[in-house]
């Protein structure tokens, strides 16, 4: 038989037993051929899903064929009958806790034995090839006693903290919060994303350290904070002597690190599931593809992701789909509803769908619902979940069928690389053998993607903040020379710019020249600390609004500095947040809906009164600061109270904190506390707990649901009488 005729045979589950045997032959021929075994191991796959069709006779023959092509985790131990069998099993054996009988593909070994003999690597290899179980390994060999893991989203925090919870909390600390502390005791396992672990001072201990997504590492010419965020951790960790492991999709090429630290870069194909993908073709324009969605979406009964290009494509294609579609209400859901109806203006499309086992998880989602609706999706509760990057972008789900509805992302059309990572999130190693993808526009077209390490690569365009920020010797010539002129042509000094390289150069010798120009009439507007009188609130506002966020906040309604100042008084004094969206939503433009409004609250609260507005802030503090010094005042402005408490919507800090490990701020915000409330997390995890147990207290049953989830990865502390 050929590979196409296999193919189709066991597509189509016409496999009579005379042809099965013709079929392992062939396969058996292209495993033995090195050029060919990657399609041999596709072939597996698709026959391991099949496996039904074979006599038992064959399975030892199939067994087999997994080994040959590496697949070992799929191989039965029971079928090893030879002693090179039983030797080739206990090699690829993985040694991490509670998982005895886990085996290492072939792949993962290579890995794992490279990074345990203290060489650099960097894998880039399909999504669903385990890059992060050899992270776990390479923890349970107890080689390094601190290692850090640098994440892009906090999301991915939670979801790494839960696995390694599991595995290592009775050996390991975990920390991955600000306000968590660790005396390095015991092994220290740090779980941050870049702009945390820039922010920790106790990071010079690090002996591992793992960038998931290394892609990022790419300067983004339109976001380069991140970009540039994520290479000063990795030049500061690999500068001070941690071995690395960069992990990430399947790209071409890595440049930027091979002279200094000389890692062995690793492009695989190596796969555990296949991909049938299937392309319809349908123009951008009309109803074609909503109709052919809404007509997948009532066929398919497994696990399905929706890939959108971003939220408001999300709302409308859950409008379509509940209009259109054969979705009656689910009773799995029911809790969670009937929460967010109390929470939340009833219109909000999220808690539509939900109430009829549609899941919407995008950016503008709150943090503990998306972790919910991820929770919902893997244990069955849901089988559709509607998404933009924020799902497709490193969060693992159980899911055997990806729609890719559109090809952009926002309103930019993606490469062959994003397609390729979209697509990849179909099928689950040992639950869906064959991942299903349908395209629902034409696919781009196929071409090869490097990775252009900005730390490694400097030039003309390389961003100051990254260049600012880099010891001498880590500069190169060009950067040096840039470096020098603006130390030289700057009114603020080095240090200033460094604690504000978020911001754009112009924009802060802006704010220089705006206080400097107007200096005695700003002074007892500017020098304040801890919380600001309404005037002294008011001018700050107006600077953010006028020098540094003034378009970004036109995004959110808010078109001057006191239109910020009072949105900020509204979210601080409110008693509920559902008291301030409300307030937004009766004060909504014209032509938004209930749930666009909604969802644009919850964006200004999380995305700029939680991260840009404490920015900004801190920003004028210490330009403010170093001009009042210059000038001879011994009192200036700090900023960094109100900043603080802004971060966390004017919640205690560590409560507020929960919200990162699936408890919703609403849910905290109704807890009962003494004084100021708890100082630290364990202390606001301590507080829930004790409001779980007891009865009279008022969280419904999605609240107590979601407390004992993370009593399964955070449990109770032992009462001390």
């Amino acid at each position: 038989m050929t590979e196409a005729e296999i193919r189709s045979a066991l597509s189509s589950r016409t496999l009579p037993p005379e042809m099965a045997f013709d079929a392992l032959q062939t396969i058996s021929a292209l495993a033995n051929d090195v050029a060919t075994q990657p399609a041999a191991r596709e072939l597996v796959i698709r026959m391991l899903a099949a496996k039904d069709l074979l006599r038992d006779d064959f399975h030892p023959l199939l067994d087999g064929l997994i080994r040959s092509v590496g697949l070992i985790p799929y191989a039965d131990p029971d079928n090893a009958r030879s002693l090179d069998d039983h030797y080739l099993m206990e090699a690829h054996r993985a040694p991490i806790p509670d998982e005895e009988d886990y085996f290492f593909h072939t792949l993962q070994l290579q890995i794992f034995r490279d990074l345990v003999a203290g060489r650099n690597v960097v894998l880039s290899a399909t999504t669903s090839v385990g890059k992060s179980m050899v992270v776990d390994a390479v923890i349970a060999s107890d080689l390094y006693n601190v290692v850090a893991i640098i994440v892009p989203t906090i999301a991915l925090i939670d979801e790494t903290r839960r696995r390694l919870g599991r595995r290592f909390a009775p050996t390991h600390e975990v920390v991955t919060h600000p306000t968590q502390q660790t005396d390095f005791s015991r092994p220290v396992i740090f779980v941050l994303t870049q702009e945390r672990a820039l922010a920790r001072k106790d990071l010079d201990k690090v002996e591992f350290f793992v960038i998931d997504e290394f892609y990022k590492l790419e300067i983004d010419e339109k976001e380069p904070e991140r970009s540039v965020d994520l290479n000063l951790v990795f030049a500061r960790l690999a500068g001070q002597g941690a071995k690395f492991y960069l992990i990430g999709p399947h790209v071409s090429g890595v440049t930027g690190i091979a002279a200094r630290y000389n890692p062995v870069f690793v492009p695989s194909e190596f796969s555990t599931v296949a991909l049938d993908i299937v392309q319809f073709d349908l123009p951008e324009k009309g109803d074609a593809r909503k109709e052919k969605l809404a007509e997948l979406c009532g066929q398919l009964t497994s696990p399905t992701l929706v890939y959108c290009q971003s939220p408001p494509r999300a709302t409308s294609l859950a409008e379509y789909l509940l209009e259109h579609g054969n979705f009656g209400k689910v009773a799995s859901t029911r809790a969670a509803v009937e929460w967010l109806r109390r929470e939340y203006p009833e219109e909000w499309i999220l808690t539509k769908a939900l109430e009829h086992g549609i899941g919407i998880h995008h950016g503008n989602v709150p943090r503990a619902i998306q972790q919910y609706i991820i929770r919902a999706f893997d244990s069955g509760e849901i089988k559709i979940i509607i998404c933009t990057t924020t799902l497709i972008e490193g969060i693992n789900t159980v899911a055997e069928n990806v729609i890719i509805y559109d090809r952009r992302v926002e309103n930019t059309g993606f490469d062959a690389f994003t397609f390729r990572n979209i697509a990849g999130r179909a099928g689950r190693m040992r639950k869906y053998f064959i991942g299903k993808v349908f395209v629902l526009e034409a696919a781009p077209p196929d071409e090869t993607m490097s990775v252009e390490i900005g730390v490694g690569l400097q030039n003309e365009n390389t961003p100051a903040a990254l260049l600012l920020e880099l010891d001498e010797e880590d500069l190169a010539p060009i950067s040096r020379q840039r470096v020098l002129d603006i130390e030289r042509e700057s009114p603020l000094s080095m240090e200033t710019l460094r604690l504000n390289r978020h911001v754009p150069l112009d924009r802060q010798y802006a704010v220089h020249t705006h206080i400097v120009r107007d200096l005695l009439n700003l002074e007892d507007a500017l020098v304040w600390s801890g919380m600001p009188k309404p005037f002294q609130l008011l001018k700050v506002c107006e600077m953010i609004h006028d020098h540094f966020d003034g378009y970004a906040l036109s995004r959110y309604g808010v078109t001057s500095g006191m239109g910020l100042k009072a949105e900020l008084d509204r979210l601080r004094l409110a008693k509920t947040f559902r008291s301030y969206i409300d307030h937004r939503v009766a004060n909504r433009a014209f032509y938004q809906s209930v749930s666009e409004s909604v969802e644009q609250a919850l964006k200004f609260m999380r995305r700029y009164v939680s991260y840009t507005f404490p920015r900004s802030l801190l920003a004028i503090s210490n330009i403010q600061a170093e001009v009042l010094t210059r000038n001879g005042r011994e009192t200036v402005g700090d900023y960094s109270t109100f900043a603080s408490r802004a971060a966390s919507l004017f919640m205690n800090s560590s409560l507020f904190a929960l919200d990162e490990y699936g408890v919703p701020p609403e849910t905290t915000k109704r807890l009962k506390y003494a004084g100021d409330g708890p100082t630290t997390l364990r202390e606001a995890v301590d507080l829930l707990f004790l409001a779980a147990q007891d009865l009279d207290s008022d969280l419904d049953p999605f609240e107590r649901s979601i407390v004992e989830d993370l009593m399964t990865t955070m449990p109770p502390r032992p009462m001390t009488s």
